[in-house]
């Protein structure tokens, strides 16, 4: 790096973004065992070089109206990528659309996602005929999510005795179902807010880029069952603003 001159702030220097790329590859398409390597990782990153947002003040990210996103042809790294076996040729912006195609088609982000949706609305360990059935629509539709949603909502685990019930509410759920079925008028939702947070899962504070788990350990223990039992308690009872 040059070294500054007087009376000027040193020159921001750019890299690669390897946990942007990881995270795309290991939670939003091809899951942590979808068949990526660390080569795969650091290829993607070189590629989303550049990939920027346009409004920026001097002093860092100003985000405002006019922000949008942009590339920046002099912070890409020139050069063709090889992703998953694929080569993908130097092209600037595009190189990053065309991983982003590779990924969304690739037939483990067909089954990443579908166990995903199945764990999400059948079971928290889901049956593995039924993901491969989602898997399959997924990719005959070319990821019509609303066609994999059809195939795992009509099946005959969703709908069949053996997994009635099996899946654990959320604190958020728990307390939105809760609040529908009694039919309360919400016009300050702090309280609500506050008895979720009690539960163990304060909004907007989950700090890894993974979420919260929509598995029972993570929410039933004996402290939060006491803690939606009283919640239920004091919104039958009125004690709820």
């Amino acid at each position: 790096r040059p070294e500054a001159m007087p009376n000027h702030p040193p020159r921001r220097t750019f890299g690669i973004n390897e946990n942007y790329a990881r995270e795309l590859m290991e939670l939003h398409t091809l899951g942590v065992d979808g068949g990526y390597t660390q080569k795969d990782v650091v290829e993607v990153a070189k590629a989303f070089t550049g990939w920027t947002i346009l409004g920026e003040g001097p002093g860092g990210p100003r985000r405002n109206q006019e922000s949008r996103f942009g590339f920046a042809e002099a912070a890409h790294v020139k050069g063709d990528k090889s992703v998953l076996g694929t080569v993908i040729k130097n092209g600037g912006e595009k190189e990053g659309l065309e991983i982003l195609h590779l990924l969304a088609t690739h037939p483990s982000t067909a089954r990443f996602i579908s166990g995903k949706l199945v764990r999400r609305f059948v079971a928290d360990n889901p049956p593995q005929a039924l993901v491969d059935r989602a898997a399959s629509t997924f990719t005959k539709t070319g990821g019509d999510i609303r066609e994999v949603l059809r195939t795992i909502l009509t099946s005959e685990e969703f709908l069949g005795k053996a997994y009635r019930a099996a899946k654990v509410k959320t604190p958020l759920e728990f307390v939105v179902s809760a609040v529908r079925a009694s039919g309360a008028d919400v016009k300050n939702p702090r309280p609500l807010s506050e008895k979720i947070s009690a539960m163990g899962m304060p909004l907007y504070l989950q700090q890894p880029p993974t979420g919260y788990k929509d598995t029972a350990e993570e929410w039933i223990s004996t402290t939060s069952l006491l803690e939606r039992m009283n919640f239920a308690l004091d919104l039958s009872a009125g004690r709820i603003r």
